[in-house]
């Protein structure tokens, strides 16, 4: 049923709560891809301990998430691939709910789940299963993206029709594997249940980390779906993605070190929106104070209110 991928890297005070959260699943018919993605410490020595012939254990020099993920992708032999991060971990019913789903609807290309940043829920007992479909997943993106990395599930006919997730990326690499999932056709759910939890305990996430420009989703985007924009007939997809870079651009924008770089992707985005246009005529010099100021409160504040109440 469900093939469970989880990268590991130097996760050694996380990764036991992580296995344990899925050893200890209601449902049980899955599989356990752990990803050694070339870790230094001896975090996974803990597995020795465990007689389950559920647990996979591939080791391969570092190559980073996004190829342990896809080295995982390509071991999996289940229908559904479920995703974890090795801070991470699920509610025991997590499966459970995420298979309920399944049985009732037709047609599952992804389903997300909602997180807690808080792991009180992990213990209390869950209501029956309350979720929706995305009628129209691009016309609320901009709001929610919805899915994240240990709280999504994927048919795995996709990645055998597509690309799995883009090791070029360091920023955005799983939200671009979400979006094509969804452009892709199929249905998208939503699980408004809290069933993951979502740590930010770690200190060394690379996603407190800006990465380059060239190496970030919001610099590719267009290039990298010039075929998928030009195919697509949903109007949302195309203006998603438009919206996408105008409201994660201004970061690289107002820094001298990427500015040239960010001018070049601004130019090329299409369509364009005039409201959202002007944050990047600011000078400068201005919108280098704006960052400054109260952790880039101002404009982000600003884009966000045009993208939800002018433009969707």
């Amino acid at each position: 049923m469900f093939s469970i991928v989880i990268p590991y890297y130097n996760k050694a005070k996380y990764i036991q709560r992580c296995i344990n959260s899925v050893v200890n699943q209601s449902f049980n018919d899955y599989e356990i891809i752990i990803v050694n993605d070339g870790a230094t410490d001896d975090g996974l020595a803990f597995l020795s301990e465990i007689n389950s012939e559920k647990i996979i254990l591939i080791s391969q020099e570092n190559k980073g998430v996004s190829e342990a993920r896809n080295t995982g992708i390509k071991k999996a032999k289940n229908q559904f691939i479920a995703f974890l991060d090795a801070d991470d971990c699920w509610h025991t019913n997590y499966l459970e709910k995420v298979k309920q789903l399944i049985d009732k609807e037709s047609n599952v290309k992804i389903i997300g789940c909602n997180y807690s940043r808080s792991n009180d829920f992990l213990t209390a007992k869950c209501n029956e299963i309350d979720y929706y479909k995305f009628e129209d997943y691009f016309k609320v993106a901009i709001k929610n993206t919805y899915f994240t990395s240990s709280s999504t599930v994927i048919e795995s006919s996709f990645f055998m029709q597509n690309k799995g997730f883009n090791p070029m990326l360091k920023s955005g690499e799983d939200t671009d594997v979400w979006f094509r999932a969804v452009a892709s056709g199929g249905n998208a759910f939503y699980i408004k249940n809290s069933l993951v939890y979502y740590s930010d305990e770690d200190e060394n996430q690379t996603t407190k980390i800006k990465q380059n420009l060239k190496n970030a989703l919001v610099g590719n985007i267009n290039n990298l779906y010039e075929d998928l924009l030009k195919s697509s007939n949903n109007k949302s997809f195309n203006k998603f993605v438009s919206l996408y870079v105008y409201f994660n651009l201004y970061p690289y924008y107002f820094d001298k070190q990427y500015h040239k770089e960010a001018k070049i992707v601004l130019k090329q985005n299409k369509p364009y929106f005039f409201w959202l246009h002007l944050v990047y005529w600011l000078p400068t010099s201005i919108g280098e104070k704006a960052l400054k100021w109260n952790n880039n409160t101002i404009i982000r504040l600003y884009l966000k209110f045009i993208c939800r109440y002018i433009y969707t």
